[in-house]
């Protein structure tokens, strides 16, 4: 009988201390605006199984074979191209480039998706919130917010060992008589806790806790001037992300991320914290704020609409046309309006290809313009 409750208390303890060791993510571990934090990409070829979780895990990333470096960049909304559709305290993250969608044809243009931005909140100490997308759409900057409460609640809070969350969100673009095109998404998330222990990466060792989150959603395009059903294109859109969560970085010590299709996970992504490194022949992502957040419509038929961040002066545009002569030239600027919007007159330009140059005394821009 001894013997029994000795063992007993033993497993008890073990259990007791087991449950200590576990680390609980709140929303304090969270990044925000202001924020910046350096990661390196990783060879997927060099992160072995990354499958394997469970209590008490020891996870050794430490050969991960770096191959260049990035900086995610938690900006205040107002120092993106979508501030009017994502006001204070929201916060911003460019997180995409481009959206490979199928050529949809409509009067001699393609759709095209590009300059995706997740703006974020947090709710106290509730959650932390991907409050909508912002994204040009074919030239046009937009912000897809959140159909009535619906955000996509990206980590519940505390988050703790076991833990296994669902949660729906639906985002949608407004309804603006000029904006020929409607996007849409939603879909659901599930989170899972499944993990905890040590991770070892190159940058370091740190107790964590695993996390993966996965995201079941639909893209949807309307194209107003089309006839139904023929106007609407739906893209779905299956990611998981594996994370492996840590009390000081802010973002994830470890993610592995990819697609989900058919229930098979295929990694495209493995991006770990890190420190500044050196590499021979490898640039390092360009994370640097363009003078132009956003320039639009392109092409142009009267005027080109450019948005540069607050609080910049002394930016001077110039038209300069394919054999390098001078067009036009305007100074933009810090204006008093709520968003830094400037016009261009560009009715009295011959149709053709310009290059549109912007710069200051410090940096310099250059982009392709078309007028038709």
């Amino acid at each position: 009988m001894k013997k029994n409750l000795l063992i007993l208390f033993i497993g008890f303890l073990s259990l007791s201390l087991s449950a200590q060791t576990s680390i609980s993510i709140t929303s304090a571990n969270m990044p925000i605006s202001g924020d910046t934090c350096r990661y390196s990409n990783a060879n997927l070829n060099s992160l072995g199984n990354f499958t394997v979780t469970g209590s008490n895990q020891i996870w050794d990333f430490s050969t991960l074979d770096s191959t260049g470096q990035g900086i995610r960049q938690f900006l205040p909304s107002t120092s993106t191209p979508y501030f009017f559709y994502f006001l204070p305290p929201k916060y911003g993250e460019k997180t995409v480039d481009s959206v490979p969608i199928p050529a949809i044809p409509l009067a001699g243009t393609t759709i095209s998706i590009k300059d995706i931005y997740s703006f974020y909140k947090k709710n106290g100490s509730l959650s932390f919130n991907s409050e909508g997308l912002g994204l040009t759409l074919s030239g046009i900057p937009i912000g897809t917010t959140a159909t009535g409460s619906n955000d996509d609640e990206l980590y519940m809070f505390p988050l703790n060992y076991s833990d296994r969350d669902s949660t729906t969100f639906s985002f949608s673009t407004p309804t603006f008589s000029s904006i020929p095109f409607t996007y849409k998404k939603y879909g659901y998330r599930i989170t899972e806790a499944d993990g905890w222990g040590t991770v070892t990466t190159p940058y370091g060792t740190e107790s964590c806790l695993r996390v993966v989150t996965t995201q079941y959603s639909i893209d949807t395009i309307k194209i107003n001037a089309l006839p139904a059903p023929f106007n609407k294109f739906g893209f779905p859109n299956y990611v998981r992300s594996y994370q492996w969560l840590t009390l000081g970085e802010k973002i994830p010590y470890l993610e592995v991320s990819g697609n989900l299709i058919g229930g098979n996970f295929t990694p495209t992504q493995a991006k770990y914290r890190d420190k500044i490194r050196s590499f021979v022949g490898i640039k390092e992502e360009q994370t640097t704020i363009a003078l132009a957040l956003s320039v639009f419509p392109n092409p142009a038929n009267n005027e080109v609409n450019i948005i540069i961040p607050q609080n910049t002066n002394n930016v001077v545009a110039e038209i300069i046309d394919l054999q390098g002569k001078l067009i036009l030239t305007k100074n933009l600027n810090q204006n008093s309006q709520i968003v830094n919007k400037h016009q261009i007159d560009v009715s009295a330009i011959a149709k053709g290809t310009y290059f549109l140059n912007l710069s200051t005394s410090k940096s310099k821009q250059t982009l392709k313009i078309s007028v038709q």
